[in-house]
């Protein structure tokens, strides 16, 4: 089935070719010519203007149309709000007159903002997360979406419609997922026979034990591991201690359930202590043998090693992990990573849902604790007689196809019952269409609309081919119309329906529901209540979970984890199950204060972390226990609690091999003070390798040598110091005292104490990351306005510009009138001008 749907490549927010905005000549003349002639032409006009901003009427035109034109006015608006220009030394303007520059900039900038959306029309196109969970609610299919480009990102977001344009390439892979979807959903015939395989490895030979499952002579191992009845244990990992089974195919593709019966046992300390201390025993009287005048040193090796095994939390175990790998064809994933919490006693059964196909498969069990690798374990930890967790398989089985119902409710919701079907086909088909392009498109679609789709059902139908296979046509014609694809806003106020589907995106990431529907189609959505009203049933509804995931995500740089990861020789405690729940922490700390109507401040500084096991022991928090993540008070000497301590922030604005002052003050600046230091000057160079002493010198020093160039000076004396306060904190986001020099980084006594004193921008002196949160906090009015800038740049799928400033500060007086809480930030958004205009 092959035919070709054609649309526009289309980029978002076009502008029809209106009379041009008229600058205002006068204004220019009067306000501004005057103060850039008094205060700024002698260094930014000429030849070579300074920091290549020409001010001159030549080099910046009064033409706010013209992008990079209003770009560089914004500039101007920022430096003179900052107070950053004029240069202290230099002849210093009054207020009244900055004002007035100002004024006039952003009075300008908004004129022109403001026409070119009056004459745009607003096509945004679905990101990747929006569109799987657009299908998701539209046709009851969970569709993999990493197949499609990435989404670039603009302000911050991926939902921004100016950066979601439309290629070639993208409507060659809508059409192709189109199809799939459809022939996922819908369904002809009798319902699969379901099957029910369970494989009970056993440790031998890895390719010696076969096992007829269907038609399958699948290979089944254990590994080279030990067996304890019914159970293989598995001590550490190891290409040869794998579990699985591979080498067989399921007989229908589809959904399907892998289960698992795992349990794990744990060591206590004083088991390790005591395993450990056997085998460096022995390892003294092997050495002693060889050099008995050396038996004093051996004793002194064996007294500081056992003290380490004796001393050190990451031998306070936590449950043992698996990693659950599935292989289809020749591309194996891991499907899931879990704690085998369960015991020899009572063990657990852990099912997983899986798409599988038809191809070649295999199941692989993995062992996934890590325990970092120190001098003093690393050549004893592959050995059995080693205390450390270790894993237990009983068996595991493929169960499936799984449905819902037969025929599946994504069949049923798309062909629902009706006399029509026997009585007028294509009627039939056509109410078919019209239920299904009414959610896709959402909004109402005219009968035309509809026929001109239903044309694809009637030319294959006349071909005989029964009822299903012609109707996917029309089905996947729609979903690859622009108006499933695109968000459509062609008037400058929106209807109900459009505002319904800001709504369900802002909130859900995904089409409205049938609720939302119903209340567009009354017209109920112009009402600010009935806003409000569905915007708290947005909130309380799972789905909701999208915008934690995705606004938070991304407002907080959380894609980025794992991107350049510490560097495994010097932070060995990071560990994958680590890095994922670094990032879960901060996504379940932002929901916390979501949920619970908490003051937005709490984000910056908190009394409580929100934490699982493996963060708990990482944190130095006791009592934890369990991989789900829980609120916790933060005891007493923990530094931590707030987003500026979280170990996900720590580790994005770090290098690998050691912290980043300039991207942690880069980051505090841009995510929570709403501040833009600006782009490096050009050729402002590296920290000067030959001067004396820099090998060993601490990673302030470094800056402050860089500091002593007056082209670095401009900006990192505004950076930097932001960044020194979180500099007990290394570059995997764990707590120090001294910056270490020695083997692979460790901490010696000899070592330098970290310095965190600072100072803010506004020269409030502050210490460590306490007095850091403490002065954004005072700073309460710039922190709320980045903050609601933020979330008002996710709502509206677009980049604030000065016209928007105002409505900023009407969301920040608005949440102190009412609690300071994200959902009264996300009320005010819902009621706002800007969100029902585009």
């Amino acid at each position: 089935m092959r035919f070709v749907i054609f649309f526009p490549l289309i980029m978002i927010g076009f502008v029809r070719a209106d009379e041009p905005l008229k600058p205002d000549v006068a204004g220019y003349a009067k306000t501004v010519t005057p103060f850039f002639d008094a205060y700024c032409v002698s260094c930014h006009a000429g030849e070579k203007p300074k920091g290549e901003l020409d001010l001159s009427a030549k080099g910046l035109a009064n033409n706010f149309s013209d992008p990079a034109a209003a770009a560089k006015w914004k500039e101007v608006v920022d430096v003179l709000n900052s107070h950053s220009m004029p240069p202290k030394k230099s002849k210093q303007p009054d207020a009244k007159a900055v004002a007035a520059v100002v004024d006039w900039i952003v009075e300008q900038t908004t004129r022109a903002e403001l026409a070119k959306r009056e004459r745009g029309s607003i096509l945004r196109r679905l990101n990747r997360e929006e569109y799987r969970n657009t299908i998701r609610d539209l046709v009851g299919i969970d569709f993999d979406v990493s197949g499609f480009p990435q989404d670039p990102a603009a302000g911050g977001f991926d939902n921004n419609g100016g950066a979601l344009t439309t290629s070639a390439f993208h409507v060659e892979t809508y059409l192709n997922a189109a199809r799939q979807i459809v022939d996922r959903a819908l369904v002809d015939g009798g319902r699969p026979e379901t099957i029910r395989w369970r494989f009970e490895p056993r440790v031998g030979d890895i390719d010696r034990r076969r096992v007829k499952v269907g038609s399958n002579n699948a290979i089944v191992n254990g590994g080279r591991n030990r067996q304890d009845g019914n159970w293989v244990v598995i001590h550490h990992e190891s290409w040869d201690k794998h579990v699985g089974a591979r080498d067989f195919k399921v007989p229908v593709a589809g959904n399907y359930i892998i289960r698992i019966k795992a349990a794990g046992s744990v060591p206590k300390r004083e088991t390790v202590v005591k395993s450990a201390e056997a085998i460096l025993r022995k390892r003294k009287e092997d050495q002693d043998k060889k050099n008995p005048n050396r038996a004093k040193f051996s004793q002194q090796q064996l007294e500081r090693d056992l003290e380490h095994f004796r001393t050190d939390p990451m031998y306070d175990y936590g449950p043992p992990r698996a990693k659950l790998v599935v292989q289809l064809g020749p591309q194996p994933r891991t499907l899931a990573e879990f704690d085998a919490d369960g015991t020899k006693d009572q063990p657990k059964i852990h099912e997983f849902p899986v798409r599988l196909t038809t191809e070649k498969m295999g199941i692989g069990l993995e062992y996934a604790y890590s325990i970092p690798r120190e001098l003093e374990n690393f050549w004893m930890q592959t050995g059995d007689a080693f205390a450390r967790p270790e894993l237990m398989i009983e068996w595991f089985e493929v169960d499936g196809p799984i449905y819902d119902a037969w025929p599946p409710s994504s069949h049923s919701a798309i062909l629902f019952d009706s006399p029509l079907r026997a009585s007028n086909e294509r009627q039939y088909a056509f109410e078919v269409l019209k239920r299904f392009m009414r959610k896709a498109f959402r909004r109402p679609v005219t009968d035309a609309e509809v026929e001109a789709k239903l044309k694809h059902f009637t030319a294959a139908r006349k071909d005989g081919v029964p009822f299903v296979e012609p109707i996917k046509r029309p089905l996947i014609a729609v979903l690859a119309s622009p108006s499933f694809l695109f968000l459509v806003e062609p008037n400058r106020t929106l209807n109900d329906h459009e505002l319904a589907a800001r709504m369900s995106y802002f909130v859900w990431s995904s089409m409205p529901d049938a609720e939302l529907r119903r209340a567009a189609d009354a017209g109920e959505l112009r009402d600010t209540n009935q806003r409000l009203k569905q915007l708290d049933r947005l909130l309380a509804d799972p789905k909701s979970e999208a915008f934690v995931r995705n606004f938070a995500g991304q407002w907080l740089g959380l894609r980025e984890v794992g991107n350049n990861p510490p560097a495994q020789d010097l932070y060995p405690r990071y560990d994958r199950h680590l890095e994922t729940s670094i990032v879960g922490e901060s996504e379940a700390f932002f929901r916390e204060v979501l949920r619970n109507d908490l003051d937005v401040r709490t984000l910056v500084k908190s009394d409580f972390v929100v934490i699982n096991e493996r963060l708990a022991r990482y944190y130095g928090i006791p009592g934890v226990r369990g991989d789900q993540f829980r609120r916790v008070p933060v005891p007493p000497g923990v530094h931590r609690g707030g987003i500026p301590t979280q170990a996900s922030i720590l580790t994005i604005t770090s290098n690998g091999t050691r912290t980043s002052p300039v991207k942690r003050g880069t980051w505090i600046l841009k995510t929570l003070l709403g501040i833009d230091p600006g782009l490096p000057v050009a050729n402002a160079g590296e920290i000067a390798p030959k001067v004396p002493g820099i090998d060993k010198a601490t990673v302030r020093k470094r800056l402050e040598i860089h500091r002593t160039l007056d082209q670095c000076a401009r900006c990192h004396n505004k950076i930097d110091p932001l960044g020194f306060a979180l500099e007990n904190f290394n570059a995997a986001g764990a707590w120090r005292e001294r910056e270490g020099f020695g083997y692979k980084g460790r901490i010696g006594d000899n070592d330098p104490l970290i310095d965190a004193s600072s100072e803010m921008i506004d020269g409030t002196k502050i210490s460590g990351v306490e007095g850091l949160q403490d002065a954004i906090l005072k700073q309460e009015d710039r922190f709320l306005e980045c903050f609601a800038g933020k979330v008002l740049t996710y709502a509206l799928g677009r980049e604030l510009g000065l016209s928007d400033r105002t409505t900023v500060k009407q969301a920040v007086q608005s949440m102190k009138e009412k609690g300071r809480t994200i959902t009264s930030l996300l009320h005010f958004v819902v009621e706002s001008e800007a969100f029902r205009e585009k």
